[in-house]
């Protein structure tokens, strides 16, 4: 790294200076050095709006082009993105801030959500079908994740979205990145709110209890409440972990975790349904209903 920040950037700090994932500090100010994972093609976007955010005084921290005026920089076949970090609002709980220009972000949007889950069956359909001998538990249990997919994709489809708001949103929610811009995406407000609760359910931080009191405290419209229903039934907890175990070599027990808890978290989806269905007209989920009325 001390070779990418000395030449690219003509920083010089020592690499015992920099840790792990990146950050050092240079003339009073904290860096990060970050692995750039995305499509090139969204690079442009993610500057662009990285700019509207600082513009508009919304906490982010800034992109810092190379000496070659570019936001990425190549080294030894992976590219890389130097961030300055935000003091102020380092720590701060990211607010929901609506995009009314969407065009300009166009590389951005995840609001599609049909369209995108069906790739991700098609691609996962095709690839496990060469993964049947290395990957016993994830062929064992894929198909049900699928089903629960193939229910929230219907759902979606039902609904008439065309005049819905978009806004600024994370790939996933890791408290450490929440102002880091090369993870943001363009999508509906209850996005990150999924995300969140999904996370705190597989990692025990809340109860049923406690996330059906967190949703009741989050101001949505009736669209929103209905979004949020289908996002929750999209399983990206697990199919995280399946690319995890395919593409990263981590632990393929690791998902486990995960379809140990299939029936809690059925459970969490029908209590979610239960509390919608009291301030709006809600369709649920046939054999989710059927199993817990």
């Amino acid at each position: 790294m001390r070779n990418i920040l000395s030449y690219y950037y003509q920083i010089i700090v020592d690499d015992d200076k920099i840790d792990d994932n990146g950050y050092f500090s240079y003339d009073n100010h904290l860096f990060c050095l970050y692995k750039y994972k995305r499509n090139i093609n969204e690079i442009d976007s993610l500057v662009n709006l990285n700019k509207y955010m600082i513009n508009e005084n919304i906490s982010i921290n800034k992109i810092i082009f190379n000496i070659n005026h570019e936001p990425l920089t190549i080294y030894e076949n992976n590219y890389y993105v130097l961030l300055l970090i935000n003091y102020e609002y380092k720590g701060g709980i990211f607010k929901f801030i609506p995009i009314y220009h969407v065009n300009e972000f166009i590389y951005l949007k995840r609001n599609n959500w049909a369209y995108l889950w069906s790739m991700k069956i098609d691609y996962i359909e095709y690839q496990i079908g060469h993964l049947i001998n290395k990957y016993p538990i994830l062929t064992s249990t894929v198909n049900y994740y699928i089903g629960l997919t193939e229910n929230a994709i219907s759902y979606f489809k039902m609904l008439k979205l065309d005049n819905e708001l978009l806004y600024i949103g994370h790939r996933r929610i890791n408290t450490n990145y929440l102002y880091n811009p090369v993870e943001l995406v363009i999508d509906y407000k209850v996005r990150d709110i999924c995300e969140y609760l999904k996370k705190c359910f597989y990692n025990k931080q809340k109860s049923i209890y406690d996330i059906k009191k967190y949703i009741m405290g989050i101001n949505l419209s009736n669209i929103d409440y209905i979004l949020l229903y289908v996002r929750m039934l999209y399983p990206s907890f697990y199919f995280d972990v399946y690319d995890n175990i395919v593409n990263n070599n981590m632990d393929e027990n690791m998902v486990l975790r995960i379809t140990k808890l299939s029936n809690k978290y059925e459970e969490l989806l029908y209590e979610i349904y239960l509390l919608i269905k009291r301030k709006i007209n809600i369709i649920g989920i046939n054999w989710i209903n059927d199993k817990f009325k």
